[in-house]
């Protein structure tokens, strides 16, 4: 896999026709960084695909909503079109959130940019139009559904986005290649009961955040995230957030156990809601 990235390294970022801003440091930016940097800090709350309940999903519309909703950071999703340029889409098919046909990638820039998202009049956003609207107001977790990190790190580089951005990928050996383009990127390695620690992050300090489930945070396993030191990262999605949805019994219990495991940043589809749980089950 690594020989497969090392050419994507080469490639000339096929950049659409517009001038891209310097993303600048706000006061909310700031203070995000200052939490995002103590591993040991405040629960810090993502979400998932932007606020795509009210929004269609990881739209430029769905980012105003998160942030609306008090979302600490966005987690969304991107791929690279055929002739490099880095947009935003979860599913490998264009199908089920475009009304477009067949793998995303294997779409030019201007093929993409003749599909409508469904619920919008707009085609799915660039990188560089996504983080564009970020900048200054959220931080962002980029999963990878692409091994082209290339072209993506080049957008980051260009609007000076690099502390704003984390990448997340459950491959570390990519990650590692990442990392020798852009040694200052923030990265999010994923954790099982599997992968040793250490070997999982190894090559990538300083390692910030941790994907992990619950079973595989053993008392070993926690302590030697808090070694590293790195924050916890959990899902809600599915049975918690349903549960809050229902305001279910369940709900706090569910929370307080996953806070107790060492858990102090959340992907939620409901941040607003999830804010106001932490609020409750306090």
């Amino acid at each position: 896999m690594i020989a497969k990235f090392a050419t994507a390294i080469t490639l000339v970022v096929a950049t659409p026709a517009m001038a891209a801003p310097v993303c600048g440091t706000t006061s909310r930016i700031a203070e995000l960084q200052r939490a995002w940097a103590d591993p040991h800090g405040s629960l810090l709350i993502a979400s998932h695909r932007g606020g795509h309940l009210k929004a269609p999903e990881n739209s430029l519309a769905a980012i105003d909503e998160a942030v609306a909703a008090g979302a600490d950071a966005v987690e969304t999703d991107v791929q690279v079109s055929a002739d490099g340029v880095p947009f935003i889409l979860h599913d490998q098919k264009l199908d089920r959130t475009t009304d477009g046909t067949g793998r995303a990638a294997d779409k030019t820039y201007a093929e993409l940019r003749k599909l409508r998202l469904k619920g919008s009049d707009l085609p799915p956003p660039t990188l560089l139009e996504f983080l564009t609207r970020t900048c200054g107001r959220v931080l962002v977790d980029l999963d990878m559904k692409t091994d082209r990190f290339a072209p993506v790190i080049a957008v980051i580089q260009e609007l000076g986005m690099i502390d704003q951005v984390m990448l997340f990928d459950a491959d570390s050996d990519l990650l590692r290649a990442a990392r020798a383009i852009e040694p200052k990127l923030q990265v999010m390695t994923r954790f099982t009961a599997k992968v040793k620690l250490d070997e999982l992050n190894r090559g990538l300090a300083p390692v910030r955040i941790v994907h992990a489930d619950p079973e595989s945070l053993d008392p070993a396993s926690r302590d030697a995230i808090r070694q590293v030191p790195a924050r916890i990262w959990e899902n809600a999605l599915g049975e918690l957030d349903m549960l809050m949805v229902a305001n279910a019994p369940k709900a706090c219990p569910l929370l307080k156990s996953m806070l107790d495991l060492g858990v102090n940043a959340i992907q939620t589809d409901r941040p607003a809601l999830l804010r106001e749980y932490l609020r409750k089950c306090a």
